[in-house]
């Protein structure tokens, strides 16, 4: 018979937790790729290991997924619509900003 810390130890998947941290070295499937049919569609709303997700086709046919939260603002990104899941900025499979304010105010 397991003790409640054990139990806990073994169940809890939370970030920052052991369990949590062990399972996020490994893929896990999120959503079905039927389930993102078409490039540019809305979003998926997704929770895994704890985490609130979004996943996303983009304009070349990739599957994303990132932190339903903007880093930036916590704005939900679930309400944005791709390429700019974020007012001002655009986002592409990988996690990489493709449009920012900063980047065309600097040239960068």
């Amino acid at each position: 018979m397991l003790t409640r810390r054990e139990n806990e130890l073994l169940t809890q998947c939370g970030p920052g937790t052991p369990m949590g941290e062990l399972m996020r070295c490994y893929w896990l499937p999120a959503v079905l790729s039927d389930e993102l049919p078409n490039q540019d569609d809305p979003p998926v709303r997704v929770r895994l290991l704890g985490e609130d997700l979004v996943a996303f086709r983009d304009t070349d046919g990739r599957v994303g997924l990132l932190d339903e939260y903007c880093a930036h603002r916590r704005a939900s990104l679930y309400f944005g619509r791709r390429p700019r899941l974020q007012q001002g900025s655009g986002w592409d499979s990988s996690s990489t900003a493709t449009v920012s304010p900063s980047r065309s105010r600097f040239g960068t």
